[in-house]
């Protein structure tokens, strides 16, 4: 009787260990399920649409006016203005550029900790910041290199 007993509670042990890897991958043990909330399932079109409302929008972005990801050097040459959208960073790496600033807010210095006003000399290696798309830049006054990272349009 105990020999039957034992066979009986290994035949029973192996057979739930056999049921609980069958229904594992089925998903029955607990996991997601693919279609649901946590997993959702898309069709080719809605794929499709959302890549081209994606490239849409940058070609859009970039008609305006020119925009690095990165920093990239930018030529500016004397008498002309370079102006910053909204968050442009500016790095004046050679020649002579004062601010151009028609508001009465500054341009963010960072490297100094303080605002660049209107006509204030910008100096070499510092990291300016535009806070707003309203025609703030740097002006320059002898032929100038900038390191540039967002959205900049030069102007005369």
């Amino acid at each position: 009787m105990k020999k039957n007993r034992k066979f009986l509670y290994i035949v029973g042990l192996c057979g739930t260990m056999v049921v609980g890897a069958f229904l594992s991958p089925f998903g029955l043990s607990g996991s997601a399920n693919p279609g649901n909330a946590s997993d959702p399932l898309v069709t080719q079109s809605y794929v499709h649409l959302a890549i081209h409302q994606a490239l849409a929008g940058i070609e859009q972005g970039s008609a305006a006016s020119n925009q690095t990801p990165m920093f990239a050097p930018v030529q500016v040459l004397a008498g002309q203005v370079i102006l910053g959208g909204e968050g442009a960073v500016l790095i004046l790496r050679s020649g002579v550029a004062v601010a151009n600033v028609p508001a009465t807010d500054g341009i963010v210095n960072t490297t100094s900790g303080a605002d660049l006003f209107n006509d204030h000399v910008v100096e070499l290696n510092h990291y300016l910041i535009i806070p707003r798309a309203d025609g703030r830049g740097v002006r320059a006054l002898t032929d100038t290199w900038f390191l540039v990272k967002g959205e900049y349009q030069i102007t005369q």
